[in-house]
């Protein structure tokens, strides 16, 4: 066999080092362009979700700010209304709540985009804007007003002729089976309230200005605060949160999770107003109405309870569609009508609701969405204040 010289051995081991070298090169090239066209793509996809989550939190944030201008117009419109109605010769006394008529006007992306375009079009913007459809707004958009005058106020108990009223809310609303367990077990912190009075005084404790125990001329409230852990005293002032109700005693998480939608820090009324009160509300004003020795288990197991409620809904319904509201005296007539008289007395009934509608308190929820992005807005709103009416404003 010929022999190869030793140029060519030279040769064709050059050759295979520069093929290695070119593939290096290509496989260091590759991973090069492969990086950059993923952190290209990263960045778009970062820089795209920065542009839908401002987006989506412009969109909540407008939804709740057109909320809050048609509460804070409340009274204008609804006196508005009222005229309008008195001169059809309709009677403007059953002219349904502000909060009722908000709940009837839907706030979304939809609505904004139109008062949007009409404001353009008023000030001569005559190109308009938006996408193929005219929505000005992408994405969508929402943001709901519920009132705070339909919960039970905590702070009625600095009111020593509020006390009264605000414990049987709670106390009734506290009545129910469900909450048995609470005044029997222990907390995280090895304490319970022995029974709703106790919890109910305890509240009351956190709010007045004296040491003594609520139910108990000897008794020191600070007692089942000292001997925590991280010991601390009864704040002896009104409740600046919700929030700060979970440092009273026999209130543990998961009451306080029960509680939160139920009660409020803001509003000071000792009755519940009717006109805007949810169903859960309307049951914790029945349940404070019981004469006495009359139980929760009993209301549920009346035959006429279902009825009521039926008759309520009903009530309700009709309201929506003639522009009236449920009153105290339709619903007295409605728990007579039912058969429930016995259980609930009319006379209390009329201490624990109002017709009164002058609302002022509320909590907004706002959403907006765009794309993958979700932002939502809670705020609590004065619509009386003029400087500052939100009281509280949390983004997530």
């Amino acid at each position: 066999m010929p022999r190869l010289g030793t140029r060519t051995l030279r040769s064709r081991r050059e050759r295979g080092i520069a093929l290695l070298v070119v593939l290096s090169t290509l496989t260091l090239v590759t991973a090069t362009v492969a990086d950059f066209q993923f952190n290209s793509r990263v960045d778009l996809e970062l820089a795209i979700n920065a542009r839908d989550s401002l987006q989506a939190e412009y969109n909540a944030l407008s939804a709740l700010r057109l909320r809050a201008m048609l509460l804070r117009q409340g009274r204008q419109v609804t006196s508005a209304i009222g005229g309008m109605l008195g001169a059809l010769g309709m009677d403007a006394a059953m002219l349904p709540s502000m909060g009722q008529m908000l709940e009837m006007v839907p706030i979304d992306c939809g609505v904004l985009s139109a008062i949007t375009k009409v404001a353009a079009s008023d000030a001569g913007d005559t190109k308009g804007g938006g996408d193929e459809e005219g929505n000005v707004f992408n994405g969508e958009c929402s943001a709901s007003s519920h009132s705070e005058h339909t919960k039970i106020s905590l702070n009625a108990f600095a009111n020593p002729a509020g006390n009264k009223a605000v414990s049987a809310l709670i106390v009734g609303l506290l009545s129910n089976p469900a909450f048995e367990r609470h005044f029997q077990e222990d907390d995280k912190n090895g304490t319970h309230a022995e029974n709703p009075i106790e919890l109910v005084g305890a509240i009351a404790d956190w709010i007045d200005r004296d040491k003594i125990q609520a139910g108990n001329q000897v008794g020191d409230e600070d007692r089942y605060y000292t001997f925590l852990k991280h010991a601390y005293h009864a704040k002896n002032a009104p409740f600046d949160s919700l929030a700060e109700l979970q440092m009273v005693h026999g209130v543990d998480d998961e009451m306080y999770d029960v509680l939160k939608d139920l009660v409020t820090v803001y509003a000071n009324s000792t009755q519940i107003e009717l006109a805007t009160a949810p169903d859960n509300e309307l049951v914790i004003g029945l349940i404070a109405s019981f004469r006495p020795g009359v139980s929760f288990v009993d209301f549920f197991n009346h035959p006429g309870t279902g009825l009521l409620f039926r008759s309520i809904a009903e009530m309700r319904m009709l309201g929506a569609a003639t522009f009236s509201v449920l009153k105290v005296a339709t619903l007295i007539g409605l728990i007579s009508g039912s058969g429930l008289e016995p259980l609930i007395d009319p006379a209390m009934v009329r201490q624990v609701f109002t017709d009164n509608q002058d609302t002022t308190w509320y909590r907004l929820e706002a959403e907006g969405r765009v794309g993958n992005a979700t932002r939502r807005i809670r705020a609590v709103f004065q619509a009386d204040e003029r400087d500052q009416p939100f009281y509280y404003f949390r983004m997530e």
